[in-house]
Order: structure tokens, then C-alpha cells, then sequence
């Protein structure tokens, strides 16, 4: 056998705490409990957790994580039976008590780190750890900043004070193979303590650097998940576990349930992925050619087997000219195999948040906690924070709640449904500088929400107040569920039960698709008045296409799609159901307008029955806020490039004024303002000298512009 393969090299994941710096330290507790239990899952031994800076960093000035370290712990040591974990500490910031919290939880090992020219600093907290039971990692910080021998000094102190480890790391990710090998050399012949690796990826180094750590006699090394960690990153988690194994070193690692903890989970959380993505991995360590993906997704969708297995398998057998064939044959081997494997069962065990409480109901705390996961999010994905801050819709409620936390493409939003002006307040107070943006709704609900924009207006410092209507996104929920359940609605005739506001704005929304609209309120005059005055905004061809009904019930008759909008009402009857085309659509737009005996009805004979999701809605309101506020902060305004004036984003410019795509960046000249709005179509010719200086101003303000 290989003495290679003989050799066992500790791959610690550190993607929960040198990660945590690519996210603010947003890594949660749950996030904590579901990354630890899956690296155990895949064979890791040792995973490092907690705050990117240490212990204590939360409260030193170095960012606020989005749990504290005992929080960390606990999620760790409840999830944990076989591996390992621990924290990094840093003298000055750690402290002795912490060390104490951090056994209570049953942490096996800490990594104190120093600057290399520091260690005397690590004396008493190496001690501290040792005698608490733990094993201790001195990590060198800065390792090249003295010449290998110096290091080795420094190195030889940390073994005397009893490191079980002692890491070069390479804090800046500027070190060389040849310095990995020198400094990692040093130790291997000088001392007897295990040796350690820790590097970043700042010259795209990181993953060589550790291979060349582990052929010096490192046997401990450092890396992150997609190589999420501070700066540049970490080397690669799955990369280095395909090359070891490659290699013919034993890790006891499973590749293929790293790169699924890699891709599913953590991936997600990077707003920019920086790590080799599973398949083109796979492809590298099985030298195969990416031109015969498409035969193995194919055959791999068709056996429902791994395609990496399946490239891994038939790289073994033909690396030139691979077959469907070929594929096939391999695959039904493959799934011979993995039904032969079902029969003993996989369980993944995470047995997590058994203790948790809610350990405080207040509307401040609440809020704040809200805010901190949506603060959390956004930075894991690199979108715009937001909390939407509202009345209710429901007379009868008398609690504040907090119903959701949703995400669209642009931002991550929270929600607050207030029942007075002094919890709208608290919470905005609470969330002030969490969130980006407090969004208020601005219409009237009732008297004691009278100015809610304007008072939360006056207690926040830092995040931004924008406005929206809350009514405005019911609308645009209903029009985006009708458009998708019925393409063509100019057939359809579509009852609203309508609650005033949003039931006329629905009215003349869906009429102008070409609806037969039949609308039914309690005050038939005005219902009559608005009827008239809706079918008169409708374009010609659709003028007379919204009805009015006064009798609830026939409101429904031979009706396509029933649309309620009154909150809390069980409006809709099971005879208004009857008497609809079958199998027609009900919507339940304002929560609980339905009666349970018309649900009864309804499900038992075919309708489709919907409970309005305002999501689609919602993100509308909130994208449009949002793509305005850009273009007012990022991309309108004018500036003066010598003497030629730009405008850009709607400014009125004055003849003869270039206008750029963007103020803030400019790319690209639209053409000349002709001083009345619009753009200059004839003597272009004119103006070709304006427009050269201002594209050669855009260039050296993009290759130049200091940061």
C-alpha cells in the first residue's frame, strides 16, 4: 500500500467562523446547528464555529453576529455526537470567563490566535483551555511577517506553553508555495507538536498552498465550504477533498455530501458565489471532458443516479469518446447499486432547538428580533432589507403581530401588523438601522393610525422611510393570481365582493383586460355613482363592462371567478356558490370571507379555492419603491464635464445637454436633450465633439476613479 494512504490528514471546516466575515457574522444559530450537523454528517471530525473575530468579538467592537457565543455553543453541542468543535479566541478580546461558558457547553478544542510577533500573549489562556480539558490550536497570525527562523522561535514558545497544534497561517493570502513549504518545513524538523495549515485565497493560491502545507507535514488544514471565508476567502472545502482523495491521502470525508451541504445550503447564503461549482469539480478530478455532460445528465435523469457518480464511474473506463451507451450501461449498475444500499436506511438525525423558548413578548424585542434575521438574510444574500409596518385589516384584533418574512429578487421583507401608533413607534425604534428601508402604508385604516408615517418619521435616525399602499398591493396580489390561474379573462365574467377601495380599483383593473365585471357593496348609491363614473375611465371598447348588483347572492349568478375582498366577513355563502359556473374560481382576498360551509361546498365540487398570498403584490409595491429610489439616488441628476453638461434619469436638460444612462455610473450617451423632454433626432453632427468628450470622460472616470 502507498505510504500515502497510510497518512491521515484533519481537514477542519472553518466555514462557520472565517465564512462569517463574508456575511457580517450573519450566520444564525439554526444556520449553525444545520451546517455542523451536516460536515458531521459527511465524515468532518473538526468544525469551528462562532463569530469570525473570537469569542467576546460581539461585544468588542468588531460587529455584531447574528447570535451570541453561547447561542453558537448550544446549537453546536445539540447537534454534535461525534465531531468536534470549537472556537477561535483572541487574547484581548476572549477572556477567561468565556472559556468557562464555552466548556459548560462541552467544547473540545479552542484556537487562540496571536500575531506572530505576540505569542508571549497566549501564555495564560493556552493554560486556561489545558487545564479546562480542552485541545489547544496556536494559530501564528501574520505567520510571514519574520523569516522562518524567527518563526520557529516564536513557534517553540507556544510548544512550551503546551499548543497541541501550532498553525502557519497565512493572513493575507500573499504567501507563495515555496513559503508554505519553507515555514511548514521549519516546524516538521525542529519541533514534534502537529502542524497545522490556515490560508486565504487573495492570489488564488489557497487550495496549492494547502497541498504543498501537506506535503511539508502539515496534517491539520483549514477550509470553508465554497471557500467562503474573510477577504479572498479559504480554500475550497470540496476541492481539497476530491485532491486529497485524488491524492491517496484518507480523510474520511464523503465528497459528494460535502458538495451537497456546499451547494444547498451554503452556496444559497453567499450573495456572489466565488467557489468551483460540484459538476466542473467532479469533471476535474475525473478527468473527463465537459463536451459528454449532456449524455450523462441525460442518462443520469433517466436512472435517477448522481450524475458526479456517474462521471466519476465512466472516467474510470473511457476518457476520449464516451457513449450514451457506455453511460447507460455504467448507470444501471449504479442503480443496481444504490437500490442494494436502500435496504439499510440513511437517517440524518438533527436534533436541534429541543430547549428553545420564547424567552421575551415584548413588541421592542420582538421587532428587533425580527429585524436582526432579516438584517441576517440580506446580508447572506446581498439584498435590500426591509419591514413593512401596517394596520390591520382586522377590526377585532387587539395584538401587534409579526405574520411574516418573505424574499424576492431584490430584498429580503418583514412585516408588522400594528393595532396603535405607540407599538408602530417602538418598532420602528427597534428596527432603526437594521433594516435599509421602513416601508409605511399610507392609507387611512383607522383614527389612532392617523399620521403613522409622519410620526415614525420623527424617532428613526438611519434607516430609510418610504410609503406605500397597502391597498394598492391587495390589487396588484389579485390581478398577478388571475392572470396566471385564466390567461385570456375578456370571456370571463368576474364577481367582487367589494370592500369600497379595493374593490373598485380591482373592478377597473381587471376591466381594462376585458372582465364582464359584476360588483356588489352594501351602499348601493354610491355603489351606483362609482359604477358609472369607472365604466367612464374605461377605454371605449370596454366602456359598460362593470357592472353593479344590489342583491349579494346574484351578485354570483353564472359568475367565472368570485373575488372577496371584505376582511373578516364570511361574506361568500354556499348559495352564492351555487349558483356560479362549475368548477369556477374563488378567491379569498381579505382573510376569512368565506363561510365554512361554503369551503365545505366548494371542495367537495370542484372549485378551485384560493387564499390571496399578497407576496406578488407586496413585492411589486416594494420593487417599484425600491428601482425609484435607485434612480433618484443612483442614477438622476447632472454634473458638468469640463464645460459639457450631463443629465441622466428624467432631468429636464436644457438643448444641447448630453444624456448618459446614469449619473453615479455612467456607461453609455442616449443622445442630446433637445430642451423640451426629449432627444434631438436631426444636426446630430453638431453635437459629435460634446458627445466624444463625455465618452472619453466616462472611460477615464471607470478606469481611473479612485475608490
Amino acid at each position: 500500500m502507498n505510504k500515502k494512504q497510510l497518512e491521515k490528514i484533519t481537514i477542519l471546516d472553518c466555514t462557520l467562523r472565517d465564512g462569517s466575515y463574508a456575511i457580517d457574522y450573519q450566520f444564525t444559530a439554526e444556520d449553525t446547528a444545520i451546517i455542523a450537523a451536516g460536515l458531521e454528517h459527511a465524515g468532518f471530525e473538526q468544525i469551528e464555529i462562532g463569530h469570525g473575530w473570537g469569542m467576546n468579538a460581539s461585544c468588542c467592537g468588531k460587529g455584531v453576529a447574528a447570535a451570541t457565543d453561547e447561542e453558537y455553543l448550544e446549537a453546536a453541542s445539540q447537534v454534535l455526537k461525534k465531531a468536534k468543535f470549537g472556537m477561535f479566541f483572541i487574547p484581548g478580546i476572549g477572556r477567561k470567563e468565556d472559556l468557562e461558558l464555552a466548556n459548560r457547553y462541552g467544547m473540545n478544542f479552542v484556537r487562540i490566535g496571536t500575531n506572530i510577533t505576540e505569542v508571549n500573549q497566549s501564555a495564560e489562556f493556552i493554560k486556561i483551555a489545558k487545564d479546562l480539558g480542552m485541545s489547544v490550536s496556536s494559530n501564528l497570525m501574520k505567520s510571514y511577517a519574520v523569516p522562518p527562523e524567527e518563526f520557529l522561535d516564536q513557534a517553540k514558545k507556544v510548544e512550551a506553553f503546551g499548543a497541541d497544534v501550532i498553525v502557519v497561517v497565512d493572513s493575507a493570502g500573499g504567501m507563495l508555495p515555496h513559503d508554505v513549504k519553507e515555514y511548514v518545513s521549519i516546524l516538521k524538523n525542529n519541533i514534534d507538536t502537529p502542524i497545522g495549515y490556515h490560508g486565504h485565497n487573495n492570489l488564488m493560491l489557497a487550495v496549492s498552498n494547502t497541498l504543498e502545507a501537506i506535503s511539508a507535514g502539515a496534517t491539520f488544514v483549514d477550509t470553508s465550504l465554497q471557500g467562503m471565508g474573510r477577504s479572498a476567502g479559504n480554500a475550497q472545502t470540496e476541492i481539497v477533498v476530491l485532491i486529497l482523495d485524488k491524492l491517496g491521502y484518507s480523510t474520511g470525508i464523503d465528497v459528494y455530501k460535502t458538495m451537497n451541504l456546499a451547494e444547498r445550503i451554503v452556496k444559497p447564503m453567499m450573495s456572489k458565489s466565488i467557489g468551483v461549482d460540484s459538476i466542473s469539480a467532479t469533471t476535474g478530478y475525473a478527468q473527463f471532458h465537459s463536451s459528454f455532460l449532456t449524455t450523462i445528465f441525460k442518462v443520469a435523469q433517466k436512472f435517477k443516479i448522481d450524475p458526479r457518480e456517474l462521471i466519476t464511474k465512466v472516467s474510470e473506463i473511457e476518457r476520449i469518446s464516451v457513449s450514451e451507451e457506455l453511460a447507460e450501461c455504467i448507470a444501471k449498475d449504479i442503480d443496481k447499486e444504490k437500490k442494494e444500499s436502500l435496504t439499510t436506511k440513511n437517517i440524518w438525525d438533527l436534533d436541534y432547538g429541543k430547549n428553545t423558548r420564547l424567552k421575551d413578548v415584548s413588541i421592542g424585542k420582538n421587532a428587533n428580533r425580527l429585524g436582526r434575521e432579516i438584517f441576517s438574510l440580506a446580508k447572506k444574500t446581498g439584498k435590500y432589507s426591509v419591514i413593512t409596518i401596517s394596520g390591520s385589516l382586522d377590526p377585532k384584533k387587539t395584538t401587534t403581530s409579526f405574520p411574516f418574512i418573505r424574499q424576492n429578487s431584490l430584498c429580503i421583507i418583514g412585516n408588522a401588523e400594528i393595532v396603535s401608533m405607540s407599538d408602530a413607534k417602538e418598532i420602528a425604534q427597534n428596527v432603526d438601522g437594521l433594516v435599509d428601508i421602513i416601508l409605511v402604508d399610507s392609507e387611512y385604516k383607522k383614527e389612532e393610525l392617523n399620521g403613522m408615517s409622519r410620526d415614525i418619521g420623527n424617532v428613526i435616525k438611519k434607516s430609510k422611510l418610504m410609503m406605500y399602499k397597502d391597498s394598492d398591493s391587495i390589487v396588484n396580489a389579485i390581478d398577478s393570481l388571475t392572470s396566471q390561474l385564466i390567461q385570456d379573462i375578456s370571456t370571463k365574467k368576474i364577481s367582487i365582493i367589494g370592500d369600497k377601495k379595493i374593490g373598485y380599483k380591482l373592478a377597473l383593473k381587471l376591466a381594462e383586460r376585458g372582465a364582464l365585471i359584476i360588483i356588489w357593496e352594501k351602499d348601493t348609491i354610491r355603489l351606483k355613482n362609482v359604477v358609472m363614473s369607472l365604466n367612464q375611465i374605461l377605454p371605449e371598447k370596454y366602456s359598460g363592462r362593470i357592472c353593479m348588483s344590489s342583491n349579494l347572492v346574484e351578485a354570483c349568478n353564472d359568475a367565472n371567478v368570485l373575488v372577496c375582498t371584505v376582511p373578516y366577513s364570511s361574506k361568500v355563502t354556499k348559495e352564492m356558490i351555487m349558483i356560479m359556473q362549475k368548477k369556477g374560481i374563488i378567491i379569498d382576498a381579505g382573510i376569512k370571507t368565506i363561510s365554512e360551509e361554503a369551503i365545505e361546498y366548494g371542495l367537495s365540487n370542484g372549485f378551485k379555492m384560493y387564499r390571496l398570498d399578497m407576496r406578488a403584490g407586496l413585492s411589486g409595491e416594494i420593487t417599484n419603491v425600491l428601482e425609484t429610489m435607485e434612480l433618484v439616488d443612483k442614477i438622476m441628476g447632472t454634473e458638468e464635464y469640463d464645460d459639457v453638461r450631463i443629465v441622466a434619469g428624467g432631468i429636464f436638460g436644457k438643448k444641447g445637454d448630453i444624456v448618459v444612462d446614469s449619473i453615479s455610473n455612467p456607461t453609455k450617451v442616449i443622445g442630446v436633450a433637445d430642451g423640451r423632454g426629449g432627444l434631438i433626432q436631426n444636426e446630430m453632427e453638431k453635437y459629435q465633439q460634446k458627445i466624444l468628450k463625455v465618452k472619453t470622460k466616462m472611460i477615464e472616470k471607470r478606469l481611473f476613479h479612485q475608490f
